[in-house]
């Protein structure tokens, strides 16, 4: 029985920005394979070509090779050169809700201006997709989801579904289950050999082993592959395929195949593409190169919880500028957001680019905060010398600011809000220091005088400030009758306490005193230590290894203020430096890791900072923090809302592309049970077994990729290059908290913002210049009312802050009900409601785990 169906073939090229190369490298073939694209697509009418979904390659192109922009432009007018809606191929784990937000709304924004942009959210190869990515193609009018990895035909049906997101949008989804190189069959498309045997051997069974997996009478073909150039004769290559196929094959776009499934109804799926069945999802990538996780994270914060509410409180007074340069921040970050970038699968020539890349896009974060706060300060009690303010981006009413530098005249001192109410400071250090000599230019030549006068320079943490969420409060410092209390050592302390818990050391392991639950954890923690025979995809042991347990710390001090506990610990781990060389066992000399870590109580979360001196080599640590109940599933956070998952208990590879291990992605925050929830500032991996909850803290390897894992049988993933730079050698940083209350899920992503916030402390005075950056510029400021100081008069109790976007002269609102319980929105926002373009749109409830956009005139 004949079983023809109609085969759209696609021709494309999958273009990874960087990888085992460089983006230079990729660039540079660029403008060999683009043009030659170009002059092909003129020269053949009946030619179409997808750019991979993305703008940034046709940004970078026209760029390079600004006398071919307007020839190609047309091109994409034309829908025959089809650009966006991305702008970079994005990780979707180990990026934030705001990240993917700022990529799709540069991407579509930058190929509208080129002409068109592509109306499916094409992810080819990224390593599965979480639950939440139909919300956000709804969110952008994107009407279709083309994916590949994560798909299980026995778990989520035909490849042509109807995708569902938690809070109940639903998008058109398809599935390209064999790859994006169906016609370009050996090496992934990077051989042009369009032989009849390759044909025989692998296209067309690959295309009969489709049709087992949906009855629909049109078939997706991609045919193309990593970098590569286009077929200038793909129209005649399809033509000689119908003379061999039953089929019929036509040339086609990614847009035309999915116009074939309107109106059609489709199998339901919700929840997440992670499964390995069909094509590896490296569930474990997102602990390789912790130090570009960490990095990224602290960029996202200080773009979206900083520079941005900072400059759309700017604009809502007159005063903002830098709105290019945020872009260009964001497209710095974006480019490092690319599957193999953050998924940190890159050589290490690339991964020091990442790294270059954050740190550029905070240094424009950080300025563009500094400006306007020196702006907007200079025009907030203009008397007063010793004003400063805080800003916070978060929906939390309060904001902590943690190890800041307060100028003061005396050494003694209080800080006041606006209504002259004294806030609780916790002062670290304090230095007396003299005023700079003045120097006065005379014909003779410079003068210098000394100056016999002297300011305080304090280290302070200033605690649970008053700042209203999306806004910015204004606080003075003031003479004080008494010095402020130091924060010192407390020789003989044991136990750091507060109303919540008691935290000790007992036979040298944290015990844990919960006085909200009447419940004793002990020990609270452990580290676990174990060999990594994996490579940067996919993390792997060595079979038989337990790996090695460490409990025991030793107290180093305990820091007591009125106001604030710490208690600083060390340990020492002699674990063994590498593996041997047979890949069986793990190195019998050792060297030792130093341990430092450092337990703060603050209200109803205990706060840990830990720097580990990594010493050794193809091993993995992990944080394992005792519970005190049996962890049956533990919920992660998506894009507005959380997930549950729960163990598989599969032990083998068989009839899967690697193992689907128990190791899962989260942003920020984990709940184990409902009182026992765990926020981490760059820190991507978990696990649970027992009672435990472990997370993974790093990894580290020597190799891209590498044959034969344990866990991953078979072919390396990427390329098997020496990576010496993925083993993480040195000093490492890691953040994290626990809370042990039962909260809300609005409660709780309070206090996740809370914890992750870090504002900074702008002051105004005349003592230290430069202690902002950019406050010793010289720059005319003009007197003006500031009118507004927050960009919502209220947030009403459960709409929580997902960012604010104000990239093209908008300013755009982005809130989130992360609740299963729906809220009526105020009917005074309601005719600013826009989706995520800024483009008008009707509601008046939000739904559970739904979000909405609001346009601030």
């Amino acid at each position: 029985m004949s079983d023809a169906r109609t085969i759209h073939a696609v021709s494309h090229t999958h273009w990874d920005r960087e990888w085992y190369f460089s983006t230079l490298d990729t660039q540079l073939f660029a403008l060999k394979a683009f043009s030659e694209l170009i002059e092909a697509l003129e020269n053949n009418p009946r030619f179409v070509f997808h750019l991979d979904g993305q703008s940034s390659i046709f940004d970078d192109f026209i760029r390079l090779r600004p006398e071919m922009a307007d020839r190609a432009r047309v091109l994409v007018a034309q829908k025959r050169l089809l650009i966006g809606p991305w702008y970079t191929q994005p990780d979707l784990f180990n990026i934030s809700t705001e990240s993917l937000f700022r990529n799709l709304r540069i991407g579509i924004h930058h190929a509208r201006q080129a002409g068109y942009c592509m109306q499916v959210l094409y992810l080819p190869d990224t390593f599965g997709s979480h639950a939440q990515l139909p919300q956000i193609a709804r969110a952008f009018g994107l009407p279709a989801i083309l994916l590949r990895r994560g798909y299980d035909p026995n778990v989520m049906g035909p490849t042509e579904l109807n995708w569902e997101a938690l809070n109940g949008d639903c998008v058109t989804t398809v599935i390209t289950p064999f790859g994006y190189s169906l016609a370009h069959p050996e090496r992934g498309g990077r051989w042009r050999n369009f032989s009849r045997h390759h044909l025989d051997e692998e296209t067309f069974p690959l295309i009969a082993r489709m049709k087992t997996l949906t009855a629909s009478e049109d078939l997706l073909c991609p045919i193309g592959g990593d970098q590569v150039s286009c077929d200038a004769d793909f129209d005649r290559l399809i033509e000689e395929i119908n003379h061999h196929s039953d089929d019929r094959w036509e040339v086609s776009s990614y847009e035309r195949f999915f116009a074939t499934l309107d109106g059609k109804t489709l199998p339901h799926w919700r929840g997440e593409f992670r499964i390995p069945r069909l094509a590896r999802v490296h569930k474990s990538i997102g602990s390789s190169r912790y130090d570009i996780k960490k990095a990224n994270f602290d960029t996202e914060e200080i773009l979206t919880h900083l520079a941005e509410p900072m400059l759309a409180i700017a604009r809502l007074n007159g005063i903002a500028h830098g709105d290019a340069l945020l872009e260009q921040a964001w497209r710095w970050l974006l480019e490092s957001h690319a599957h193999d970038s953050m998924g940190g699968c890159n050589s290490d020539e690339t991964n020091r680019d990442i790294l270059h890349r954050c740190r550029q896009a905070q240094q424009i974060g950080e300025a563009i905060y500094s400006l306007h706060a020196r702006q907007i300060l200079a025009n907030l009690a203009p008397e007063q010398n010793y004003r400063f303010l805080l800003s916070n981006g978060t929906s939390s009413p309060t904001v902590t600011a943690r190890q800041q530098t307060l100028i003061t005249p005396e050494a003694s001192f209080s800080v006041l809000d606006e209504t002259g109410k004294p806030l609780q400071v916790v002062l670290r250090q304090q230095r007396k220091i003299q005023h700079p000599r003045h120097v006065l230019l005379t014909p003779d030549g410079e003068v210098e005088t000394e100056q016999q006068a002297w300011y305080y320079e304090n280290v302070v943490d200033i605690l649970n400030a008053p700042v209203p969420p999306l806004g910015l409060a204004l606080f003075f410092v003031a003479p004080a009758p008494a010095p402020q209390p130091l924060l010192a050592n407390a020789p003989e302390a044991t136990a750091i306490e507060n109303a919540n818990y008691r935290l000790s050391l007992h036979r040298n392991t944290l015990r844990l005193e919960d006085k909200i639950q009447g419940r004793v954890l002990e020990p609270l923690l452990h580290l676990h230590d174990v060999s990594e025979d994996g490579d940067l995809y996919d993390f792997s042991p060595l079979p038989g290894d337990e790996g090695l347990i460490f409990s025991a710390f030793q107290r180093v001090a305990i820091l007591s203020h009125p106001a604030h506990q710490e208690m600083h610990l060390r340990a020492t781990l002699n674990l063994p430096e590498g593996l041997n060389d047979d890949r069986r066992t793990r190195s019998e000399n050792t060297r030792s890791v130093a341990v430092e870590l450092i337990v703060t109580l603050e209200d109803d979360v205990i706060r840990f900072a830990m720097s580990v001196d990594n010493q050794v080599r193809e091993h993995r640590l992990q944080l394992r923090f005792n519970s005190g109940n049996v962890i049956t599933a533990v919920n992660a956070d998506v894009p507005f809302g959380s997930i549950a998952r729960e163990n598989q208990s599969i032990s083998s590879a068989a009839g899967f592309a690697e193992m689907p291990v128990d190791t899962e992605p989260f942003m920020h925050q984990l709940s184990a049970h409902p009182d026992f929830h765990f926020f981490a500032r760059g820190l991507k991996e978990y696990e649970y077994h027992g009672q435990e909850l472990r997370v993974t803290l790093f990894r580290g390897t020597g190799n891209l990729g590498k044959d034969d894992l344990l866990y991953r049988p078979g072919r390396a993933s990427g390329q098997r290059m020496a990576t010496p730079e993925g083993n993480l050698i040195g000093k490492l940083y890691f953040e994290f908290a626990l809370c042990l209350a039962p909260l809300t899920p609005a409660q709780l992503a309070i206090h996740q913002q809370h914890y992750s916030f870090s504002p900074v402390l702008w002051q105004w005075q005349q003592d230290r210049r430069c202690l902002h950056r950019l406050d010793n510029f010289d720059l005319h400021i003009p007197q003006q009312e500031m009118a507004r100081l927050k960009i919502l008069d209220a947030l009403p109790e459960g709409f929580i802050v997902s960012g604010v976007d104000v990239l093209y002269g908008q300013t755009l609102v982005r809130l989130y009900n992360p609740s299963a319980e729906e809220l009526p929105i105020p009917a005074p926002w309601r005719p600013y409601l826009c989706n995520a373009m800024g483009e008008p749109e009707e509601k008046t409830r939000l739904r559970a785990y739904d979000h909405l956009t609001l346009k601030v005139q």
